[in-house]
């Protein structure tokens, strides 16, 4: 199991070591013995006995899925993460021309002439 971020920055608070908390599963041995091992496609068939005793598929070409481009034009600008978001140029104030004090205009300036 892998810690959340929460329980991550309560390690590194108390001094922990976040590996640690991390199960065996993940580690570099075990993902190496996992692939150590030749990996053989399946048939939508099955896999019949004679395959499996040659070690693989005989005879079969197996092709990558079929992709299409979307339609439309490419974007010339990628899309920004949640993180990445650029804030404009901060709001003008508004600043009467009347009574020179901010918050509203000369249109709905209430002060006296």
């Amino acid at each position: 199991m892998i810690p959340c971020s929460h329980a991550i920055a309560a390690a590194i608070k108390e001094k922990i070591s976040v590996e640690s908390l991390v199960s065996e599963v993940y580690s570099l041995d075990r993902l190496t013995s996992a692939y150590r091992d030749a990996i053989f496609p399946i048939c939508e068939t099955g896999l019949d006995r004679e395959h499996q005793d040659n070690g693989g598929l005989s005879g079969v070409e197996i092709f990558p899925p079929a992709t299409r481009r979307p339609p439309g034009r490419p974007r010339k600008r990628r899309i920004l993460s949640a993180g990445e978001i650029k804030m404009k140029n901060p709001r003008k104030r508004h600043v009467c021309s009347r009574c020179k004090t901010t918050g509203h205009n000369h249109a709905t300036c209430k002060a006296a002439i």
